[in-house]
């Protein structure tokens, strides 16, 4: 058969892989395309051709999955922010199990692995306590605020709603992108550099009911830029929420030049500088945190605690010296501290590590120390021997180094936190090569409506 690129194929779409694609066969090679769920019979145009696979993009949906539900969002195919909204959420949690014992089985050579049923999210919609929406154009070149749309670099979806994050947040995107339009400022243009307007972040303290936006544009300001912002301040202190209340306003400006690292320049145009949050824990454990604009913390509040609350109760009978890498902004570190003698925790970014000392301070936590830099050359200088390993790595998982460095640790536990079932598995095929036995897998569903998961994972020897 001489197959093109661009012919179009129909076939059944028999499975969805990680990533959220759906998987099927034709001509005897596997066949990707977005958009779709195990049973839908679609018709695609071959967008490219490789030896063992084929790439598709979606042309018609010809026949519906009996298990096809209506999704809730208007834009759901569109923008890529939601993935899975077709599916009933009990089907997505049982995907997303799949996913993981797949990774472990296909990825780690690993079989008859506890894998734990999938901790549901206590809300299926407006979990998010952060929002990043982007100005830009459409594909027909108007004013947009919304999200990228998949497989095009530089074309925002406009959008007036999200089931993701609150009413409010919508409301503030509404009136944000009114404002900005009546202006008639340019949306920056990644492709040139030019244009002022860049982000609309929203983060919201979930247990505070506390709301703070944050406006980033460029550096090169258009005529009366200040006067027309503070307008825009005004504009969003006058409205009324209830109990929530926009308790920050931020402009920041973000200055690239070539050569240089970005530097950004920031005005606090209202009320607090930071947002507070707090986060409950099962056994009763409460910590409070003082957020920044640009600062790192769990977009799913509730469902973070439930990870976090795993954490501790796999770390009960552990005594002694933790250490908790890959820290971040030492909130798993924290909760350690309060039922261990010491925690050490190690982070490569600056800014996370103060904010980590911060939360601290805030916090009456004082047996807990944080190091700035590269957790596979920096823990060894550590002279305290761990009985506890908490692991929380970015998607790439560990490197070597940190695994051998763990070897030579020898802590009695190892609880792996991560993002990215496939670098998890691999990472636990290789610390079972050093004697470690996984105990159990349990993944969280911190991200509803995503193919997204998280997974904590004991490993013992």
């Amino acid at each position: 058969m001489n197959i093109r690129k661009g012919d179009i194929v129909e076939f059944k779409v028999e499975s969805i892989a990680f990533g959220g694609r759906g998987v099927g066969k034709y001509d005897g090679k596997t066949i990707f395309v977005d958009g779709v769920m195990p049973g839908d019979k679609v018709k695609v145009s071959l967008s490219k051709i490789k030896h063992k696979f084929f790439d598709s993009d979606l042309v018609e949906v010809v026949e519906e999955s009996e298990q096809r539900v209506k999704s809730k969002c208007k834009y759901f195919g569109k923008c890529g922010g939601c993935q899975l909204q077709f599916m009933k959420y009990e089907d997505q949690l049982k995907l997303k199990k799949r996913f993981v014992s797949d990774s472990f089985e296909r990825i780690g050579g690993l079989k008859n692995v506890n894998i734990l049923d999938v901790v549901a999210g206590e809300e299926e919609y407006f979990y998010r306590n952060k929002m990043e929406f982007s100005f830009g154009y459409d594909e027909d070149f108007n004013f947009t605020l919304g999200f990228h749309v998949p497989g095009r670099k530089y074309d925002i979806l406009d959008i007036d709603e999200c089931h993701l994050q609150s009413y409010e947040a919508v409301e503030i995107l509404n009136a944000t992108r009114d404002f900005m339009k009546k202006l008639k400022w340019p949306p920056f243009k990644y492709s040139d550099g030019t244009g002022f307007l860049k982000h609309l972040t929203i983060r919201e303290g979930k247990r505070t009911n506390e709301i703070m936006v944050c406006l980033v544009t460029s550096a090169k300001l258009p005529d009366n830029a200040k006067m027309e912002i503070e307008k825009y301040a005004e504009l969003l202190k006058s409205f009324d929420f209830g109990e929530k209340k926009i308790t920050s306003i931020y402009w920041l400006r973000k200055i690239a030049e070539r050569g240089k690292p970005t530097r950004i320049e920031q005005d606090l145009l209202f009320g607090n500088k930071v947002l507070n949050e707090k986060m409950i824990l099962e056994n009763g454990d409460e910590l409070k945190f003082e957020i920044l604009p640009q600062a790192f913390f769990q977009v799913n509040t509730f469902q973070a605690e439930a990870l976090y609350s795993e954490v501790i109760n796999l770390a009960s009978e552990s005594n002694g010296v933790a250490f908790d890498l890959f820290c971040g902004t030492g909130t798993i570190g924290l909760f350690l501290a309060k039922h261990l003698e010491q925690v050490f925790g190690i982070e490569m970014n600056e800014s996370a590590v103060k904010s980590a000392k911060e939360n601290a301070k805030n916090n009456n936590v004082f047996n807990i120390d944080f190091y700035v830099g590269d957790v596979a050359k920096l823990v060894k200088s550590i002279p305290e021997k761990p009985n506890l390993v908490v692991v929380d790595p970015p998607r790439a998982g560990l490197t070597q180094d940190t695994i051998s460095h763990l070897n030579e640790f020898s802590p009695e536990k190892i609880i792996y936190v991560s993002c990215n079932p496939a670098t998890l598995a691999r990472d636990c095929a290789l610390l079972s090569e050093y004697g470690y036995k996984i105990k159990s897998v349990k993944p969280f569903d911190l991200f509803p409506q995503t193919y997204h998961i998280e997974n904590v994972c004991l490993l013992e020897r």
